[in-house]
């Protein structure tokens, strides 16, 4: 097999494990809490453990206060790390895994896109401004054909801002993603469990303890450790452009996923709605890239022949 065949190949079963794990980190919440464990007991397992394994990092990278501050350490933790997962489980309590799979990163890649014009002077161009429109009316579409608006789809909604806050600040001080996962990780876990041992409600010594390890291996192993590589070494294969787009798939996968594990009855109108964020999605997302690209590639020509005149010239 050809090595460039062979690294795409490669390329594209790193993109499949990220973007399977992302979903399906949405459907075991929404499985945890429809089952035998609540959501403070999925936060608990979520970065007790991750921050097991990401504790070295933490050590050998430090927890960030020298580029974030202590301030920003904390709003990483706040953003993205304990209250955001237990917001995103109490979601799952009344809003079905294709409503988070659409709902979550449809709104953190549109408030990612408005955050970075406000705040950091982002152009958006005609590419994402398209994936905007059709992101939002997906997501407009979704909430409206699903028998309404329940808690867990505006508590999707506040989620998917926060993430898009966590993302903000990770680039603005330029720390690197599995350094950022272990701040977050080891912090969380700081926090977070002596709350969880002392004053929130239980459920673990109830459940079955197929049902913890499950939780426990794929929440703090495969999200928080596996998922982050995974997509890395797909983005490094594949490119920035093919990388960029793996998030977009995250609504369409999470919808087949619940339809088939869960059995959750997934109508036309909620269908047609993933698929038009997923669109969006891909439109946001790959924008910025698909311009460089093109930018790249239209300037080399120019380049090379600018070259040859001054061979020729000389």
């Amino acid at each position: 097999m050809p090595p460039r065949i062979r690294k795409t190949l490669t390329g594209l079963g790193w993109a499949a494990i990220a973007i399977g794990v992302w979903s399906g980190s949405l459907v075991m919440l929404r499985l945890g809490v429809t089952t035998h464990l609540n959501a403070y007991d999925l936060t608990m397992l979520r970065f007790g453990v991750a921050s097991v394994i990401l504790l070295p990092v933490a050590l050998r990278r430090g927890l960030g206060t020298d580029r974030l501050g202590f301030g920003g350490v904390l709003a990483l933790i706040g953003l993205f790390g304990a209250p955001y997962v237990l917001l995103l489980s109490l979601a799952m309590t009344t809003a079905p895994a294709a409503a988070a799979g659409a709902l979550n990163p449809g709104v953190m890649a549109v408030s990612s896109v408005l955050l970075g014009r406000l705040v950091l002077g982002d152009r958006i161009g005609g590419i994402r401004m398209a994936g905007l429109a059709l992101a939002m009316s997906g997501i407009v579409w979704l909430t409206s054909s699903g028998g309404g608006v329940t808690p867990g789809h505006l508590i999707l909604t506040g989620t998917g801002i926060m993430w898009a806050l966590y993302a903000l600040v990770v680039r603005s001080a330029g720390v690197p993603a599995l350094n950022a996962a272990a701040i977050v990780a080891v912090g969380s876990a700081m926090l977070y469990l002596p709350l969880y041992t002392f004053a929130l409600p239980h459920a673990l010594s109830s459940a079955p303890m197929t049902d913890i390890l499950m939780q426990a291996g794929f929440q703090g192993v495969l999200v928080s450790v596996v998922a982050i590589y995974a997509f890395n070494r797909s983005a490094e294969l594949l490119g920035p452009v093919a990388g960029a787009t793996l998030p977009a798939l995250i609504p369409a996968v999470t919808l087949a996923l619940g339809a088939v594990l869960l059995g959750e009855t997934v109508s036309i109108e909620e269908a047609a709605a993933a698929i038009l964020v997923t669109l969006g999605l891909a439109l946001i997302l790959v924008g910025r890239q698909a311009r460089q690209w093109l930018r790249d590639r239209t300037q080399a020509p120019s380049r090379r022949s600018l070259m040859r005149s001054s061979r020729d010239a000389g």
